[in-house]
C-alpha cells in the first residue's frame, strides 16, 4: 500500500468540499493527492448496439461534443489541483468508462493508501443514504475509504 490519497471528484458544488478533506488526509498520512475524474464512455451505445444510418450521423457531434467535454473537465481538474498545496500535488487522472470500476481499477493499479468520496455523486438523488457509486466503491475498494458528507 502506498500513502498516495485519491480523491474521486465529479463536478458537483460537493466535490471542492471532498477535495478539501483529502487535503487533510493525505497531510495526515504525508502523502499526495491525486484527482481522478471519470466520465462515462459515450461510445459504449455504439459498440454494444447495432446502428442506423440515421444514429451513424449524429455520432460525429456526440464525438464533438464529447471532446469539448473531456476538454472542459481537464480545466475544471487544472483549477481544483491549484488548490493543493504544491507539496502535496499529486496527479490529475481524467479517465473514460464507470466510474466505480475506473476508480477501483486504478486503485489497484496504484497501490491508493485512502480513497476520498462524496458521499453522494452529481445526481444527488435521495435514493439511499449514499450515492451508488460511493457504496459500491466502500465495498469493493482494496484500500481505506473515506466518505465526506
Amino acid at each position: 500500500m502506498g500513502n498516495s490519497v485519491l480523491v474521486a471528484i465529479d463536478f458537483s458544488e460537493f466535490s471542492t468540499k471532498v477535495l478539501e478533506s483529502g487535503i487533510k488526509v493525505a497531510k495526515a498520512i504525508k502523502g499526495k493527492v491525486d484527482i481522478i475524474h471519470v466520465e462515462e464512455d459515450v461510445y459504449k451505445i455504439k459498440r454494444s448496439h447495432e446502428t442506423t444510418p440515421m444514429d451513424e450521423e449524429f455520432f460525429p457531434v456526440i464525438e464533438k461534443f464529447h471532446k469539448a467535454r473531456l476538454e472542459q473537465c481537464q480545466g475544471e481538474l487544472d483549477k481544483l489541483h491549484k488548490k493543493i498545496p504544491s507539496a502535496l500535488r499529486g496527479k490529475n487522472i481524467i479517465v473514460e468508462g464507470h466510474p466505480t470500476e475506473e476508480i477501483a481499477k486504478y486503485i489497484d493499479a496504484n497501490k491508493v493508501a485512502v480513497l476520498v468520496i462524496g458521499s453522494h455523486g452529481a445526481s444527488n438523488l435521495p435514493i439511499s443514504k449514499l450515492g451508488s457509486t460511493t457504496e459500491k466503491l466502500a465495498r469493493k475498494a482494496q484500500c481505506s475509504v473515506f466518505i465526506v458528507k
